[in-house]
């Protein structure tokens, strides 16, 4: 054999290996794929494993777990005209590949997109509540409305939102700095404990924090709410700050 024909049959061989590599792509267990032809789809992959393609045909791969979402904590205003400052967090999962591609493509926008969402959500269905509402037993309805909410929307992205859960909702912190400031002064009841009986104790407040001012104050004061071992358990998950009004309300 020639030279020659030695390296055209090498050039035949590269550009067969480079045809057959450039037709077969794998979907993994935790993703789907979507098959494009000069940028137009095709077909949606949902089952993990090999597939073949075209060579000039692209696969774009979205991931078919459920995702969370944190937005951004904001201030939202009930109907009473209460400020809060609400944490949420969302989880979803991307239902149709194809309607997810045409609508937002990337799931960077759609991550932007359903941030918005939910931030139109929580003002719309918060701003109709009261505050009390918030931090009572009627926050899993609040819940689900504002997940229903999202979740019609978001089915025009091809999305499909499992759950939106409201993590946090606390005063925003000049309001919180205020009220510590006021329990902190407030005079406590009966005068100086102890006063006339060396053998009287002080309150303490790790045995009952309700019945001493400094305590709740202490206790009271930014970023301190779960810190102190009795309150921990008393507190909702996301109830923060808000739970101890009534406290501040029995030393007035």
């Amino acid at each position: 054999m020639s030279t020659r024909f030695m390296a055209t049959l090498a050039g035949v061989a590269v550009v067969v290996l480079i045809v057959v590599y450039s037709s077969f792509f794998v979907v993994m267990q935790t993703e789907q794929a979507l098959v494009l032809q000069f940028g137009k789809p095709v077909r949606a992959v949902s089952q993990a494993g090999l597939d073949v393609k075209l060579p000039y045909q692209d696969v774009v791969k979205y991931d078919h777990r459920v995702l969370d979402l944190e937005p951004p904590a904001e201030e939202v205003i009930a109907s009473d005209q209460k400020r809060l400052v609400v944490d949420t967090y969302a989880r979803y999962r991307i239902a149709d590949p194809l309607q997810f591609y045409q609508s937002v493509e990337s799931e960077i926008v759609a991550r932007t997109r359903l941030s918005s969402i939910i931030s139109a959500a929580l003002r719309r269905v918060i701003g109709n509540v009261e505050l009390q509402a918030v931090i009572s037993e009627r926050r899993a309805g609040i819940m689900r409305q504002i997940r229903d909410e999202v979740n019609a929307q978001a089915k025009g992205f091809g999305i499909d939102v499992i759950d939106v859960r409201i993590k946090r909702a606390d005063l925003p912190e000049e309001n919180s700095q205020a009220i510590y400031d006021r329990m902190k002064s407030e005079p406590r009841r009966g005068g100086a404990p102890g006063a006339g009986n060396p053998r009287r104790r002080r309150p303490s407040a790790h045995r009952n924090p309700g019945r001493c001012p400094e305590a709740i104050a202490d206790i009271a004061r930014p970023g301190r709410c779960r810190q102190h071992p009795h309150l921990r358990r008393r507190l909702w998950p996301g109830q923060g700050f808000l739970h101890l009004l009534p406290l501040a309300a029995g030393l007035q």
